[in-house]
Parts: C-alpha cells; sequence; structure tokens
C-alpha cells in the first residue's frame, strides 16, 4: 500500500473503538502539526510514524493511504465544528445572539487546533473523489449554517450579497491562524465581541468619525 492509493475511505477510519480513539486521535493531531509546517505534499506516512512511534503497519489499522489520512483530519475537524455549531444554534435565541455564538464558538474551536485550521484551509484540493465530496458537504453545511443567520440578521433577501457577508465573516475567522497570539491578543471571547461589534456596527469610532 502506498501514500499515492487513492482508494476510497477505510472501512476502519470511522468505526474507532472507546480503546482505539485516543490513538486516532494522536495520529490525527500529529498528522495535522508535521502537514502544517511542511504541507501534504512533503509530509510522508514515515515522517508521522517517526512522530507518533506507531508502526507503519499499525498505523494503517486507521487508515488506508496518505491521502485517507488527510481526509481524516478534515472530516474530523469540521464534523465537530459543525456539530458543536448545530448544538448551538438550537438554543435558540436572537439572530445577533446566534452569530456572537457561532463567531464565539469557532474562535474558541481554533484557537485550540491551529494545525487542523490551517490543514483544512489549504489543502482541501489535495482530496479527491469521495473524499472531496464528503468534506465539501460538510463545509457547504457550516457555510449554510452561518449563511442563515446573516441573512437573517440583516433582512436582506439577495442571495448574492448574503454570501458574500458570510464569506466576508468566514474570511476573518479562517486567517486567525495567521496572526492570533495567546500572549498578545485578547481572550478570543473578546475577540468574537470585537468581529461581532465591528460587524453589526461597521468600522466608525464611538463618535461616529470614520477612522
Amino acid at each position: 500500500m502506498t501514500d499515492s492509493d487513492t482508494s476510497t475511505t477505510s472501512p476502519r477510519a470511522g468505526g474507532a473503538t472507546p480503546r482505539t480513539a485516543p490513538k486516532l486521535e494522536k495520529l490525527l493531531t500529529s498528522a495535522a502539526a508535521l502537514m502544517a509546517a511542511r504541507g501534504f505534499t512533503d509530509t510522508s506516512i514515515r515522517d508521522v510514524a517517526g512522530e507518533t512511534g506507531f508502526s507503519l503497519g499499525g498505523m494503517y489499522y486507521y487508515f488506508q493511504n496518505k491521502e485517507d489520512l488527510l481526509f481524516l483530519i478534515q472530516e474530523n475537524t469540521f464534523g465537530s465544528l459543525l456539530q458543536l455549531q448545530e448544538a448551538s444554534m438550537a438554543e435558540g435565541g436572537s439572530a445577533e445572539a446566534r452569530l456572537r455564538r457561532l463567531v464565539h464558538n469557532h474562535l474558541g474551536y481554533f484557537t485550540s487546533h491551529f494545525n487542523e485550521l490551517k490543514v483544512c484551509t489549504f489543502e482541501l484540493e489535495s482530496l479527491q473523489g469521495e473524499r472531496y465530496d464528503k468534506v465539501a458537504e460538510l463545509r457547504r453545511r457550516y457555510f449554510a449554517l452561518l449563511a442563515g443567520v446573516v441573512g437573517e440578521l440583516t433582512g436582506d433577501s439577495d442571495e448574492a450579497r448574503v454570501r458574500h457577508r458570510a464569506l466576508f465573516v468566514f474570511g476573518m475567522l479562517n486567517w486567525i491562524f495567521m496572526w492570533y497570539d495567546a500572549g498578545r491578543d485578547q481572550p478570543v471571547e473578546r475577540l468574537g465581541d470585537e468581529m461581532v461589534d465591528m460587524l453589526m456596527g461597521g468600522l466608525a469610532v464611538p463618535d461616529g468619525r470614520a477612522r
């Protein structure tokens, strides 16, 4: 079995047991760190084995090949975040309150998953076929969740404008791994409030003068 094999996702990948789940999590976390630093192309399965202490044979219990490993990183990242956000939206509240929760949850999740965010941002196109389609569907569901709140908040029925505004929000959220410094910047909860306040009020200073 080679790194470049493109067969469909391993049936064992989504069937982790309580015994094997911690090992799979360790593999995904370590692999994400390597891919974030080196890129998908320049990260080998042997690199992951060396980082984790797993044997090559032992790792192939969890995935079929390197693309399958990348798929698991992205599926786990977006699947976990989407589950968190859908549960949060089910709590109800005003559109602004739901937007704040979406922003807070997103920032909170990704400040503890920087490597996964970077891999998901830059390596979607490294997936092919069914793997690509599954991750793309998770991303579409997440986008639709935010776009629905944005459309409700603005009262805008123009789908193009709602799409653009939702993408503006994701642009702010997803680029955080490029600049956030826990020792320098405010806690993510306050940063989230700053983002939403800017979205709600624009870039004007309190006295109404443009910056």
